[in-house]
């Protein structure tokens, strides 16, 4: 990063902590439009399964991969 770079990140981070101080001394409020919240969450709410949960369970843990990716991550020095 360039020293110009980094004056730059600086400059919007002062910016950006100017305006969080700004809402905070006026208050923070929620959305203006609850209908927009709401339907946010109808399209985030939860699965309908008719299984039960020990079943979602062992579901879950039959499509887990096995895998080598970590094996090297600490080299020879965890080896005995």
């Amino acid at each position: 990063m360039t020293h110009t770079d980094a004056i730059r990140k600086l400059e919007y981070l002062e910016k950006e902590i100017s305006s969080l101080r700004s809402a905070l001394a006026t208050g923070l409020t929620g959305p203006k439009d609850d209908k927009t919240t709401i339907a946010f969450l109808d399209k985030c709410g939860g699965w309908e399964d008719s299984r039960g949960t020990e079943e979602i369970i062992a579901d879950i843990y039959s499509t887990r991969l096995n895998s080598e990716r970590g094996e090297n991550v600490f080299g020879d020095s965890m080896e005995e």
